[in-house]
């Protein structure tokens, strides 16, 4: 009895039958064990947290990334062949905008080694 706190009263009452400093000891155990448990699931979900936020950073970086180029690529009239994605010839013609220079710069590409 006692240690899942479903039955406390009882190991309560035997240790203050023998002394108070056992009772009070076995009070700061359940106080303790209580607030460790409670620390461990409060940094499991911190961690959880954490976690999903960086996916969802990643994901709208790519997005933003993807809708700058898309938007460089539709307004120089860079894809010949219209089917929405980018040749090497295309990619190194994307390079000539700014906009799409500072998108890739953005997330941490080095532009100046790309060519």
């Amino acid at each position: 009895d006692g240690t899942l706190m479903d039955g406390t009263g009882s190991v309560i009452k035997a240790l203050g039958e023998e002394s108070y400093l056992y009772a009070a000891m076995f009070y700061l155990f359940i106080l303790l064990a209580a607030l460790t448990v409670m620390n461990m699931l409060i940094g499991v979900l911190c961690e959880v947290v954490s976690a999903v936020a960086s996916t969802e950073r990643e994901t709208l970086t790519v997005a933003f990334v993807k809708q700058q180029l898309q938007k460089v690529m539709q307004e120089g009239g860079l894809d010949k062949d219209g089917d929405g994605t980018i040749s090497r010839d295309e990619f190194s013609k994307i390079l000539e905008f700014p906009e799409a220079c500072r998108a890739l710069e953005e997330v941490g590409v080095d532009v100046l080694n790309l060519v």
